[in-house]
């Protein structure tokens, strides 16, 4: 048996007394088989819809900053520490930011240092939790069936996709129409490369470097550098190199 198959039965096992009683949505979230056409799944993926199509049709701020005075510095792009930064700037604007904290389902103020460039898209929104300042470059893919997390100061290259939706490899359950979603977290201070690829059930560490173009299906554990498909690591930071980290 695999360690994915051995990963499912064990939450099969885990929640087999309790399993009837769950809705299909706390299926999805827990790890359980679960059926996706449910309504109230229907409507949450269509309220995402509905909502990314007028993020991605939307065009950046129409307002021009001005230049800064003497002394003041930009914050910077998705960073974690901007100690002693006075100007925030943005290309997204006021409107993508309403837009944003409406697809997460999060108060519009934690939205300042989060800037997602369309276009941008998930299932359901609600299941994608930022910790802090976040940045995603052009065409990012989240299939939040499962939560995803991500750590303050996280960058994204473009063409990043998450994909916490999986099936069994056995054939009965994909048949029956079941599916699967397991959860991805990224530690803070992590950096994904362009065209990165990150599987169901991954967790990347805090300060981990993602090569362009790896699949990511397996942990990272804090502090490395990974390559390659699928991804190994090649490298781990230390001393001086792991930052405010230490």
């Amino acid at each position: 048996m695999s360690a994915n198959a051995k990963l499912l039965a064990s939450i099969d096992a885990k929640y087999a007394d309790q399993v009837a009683t769950m809705t299909e949505t706390e299926k999805s979230l827990l790890g359980l088989p679960y059926l996706a056409n449910e309504p109230a799944m229907v409507r949450a993926r269509l309220k995402a819809r509905r909502i990314f199509l007028k993020y991605n049709q939307s065009g950046p701020s129409e307002i021009d900053p001005p230049d800064l005075k003497p002394g003041e510095k930009p914050s910077g792009v998705g960073a974690s520490d901007n100690e002693g930064a006075e100007a925030v700037l943005s290309v997204g604007g006021e409107e993508r930011r309403k837009l944003l904290a409406d697809l997460f389902e999060i108060d519009i103020k934690k939205m300042g240092e989060v800037e997602i460039e369309p276009p941008f898209y998930c299932d359901y929104g609600t299941n994608i939790k930022l910790e802090g300042s976040f940045y995603a470059n052009f065409n990012t893919v989240i299939l939040d069936c499962a939560e995803v997390r991500i750590g303050t100061g996280v960058l994204f290259g473009p063409n990043v996709s998450i994909y916490c939706g999986t099936h069994t490899v056995a054939l009965p359950e994909r048949q029956a129409g079941f599916e699967r979603a397991l959860p991805v977290s990224i530690g803070r201070d992590s950096w994904i490369g362009g065209g990165v690829t990150i599987m169901a059930g991954v967790n990347i560490g805090k300060g981990v470097t993602i090569g362009a173009g790896s699949v990511v299906t397996r942990d990272v554990p804090d502090f490395s550098v990974a390559v390659g498909v699928p991804a190994r690591v090649v490298k781990t930071l230390d001393g001086e190199d792991r930052g405010s980290l230490q």
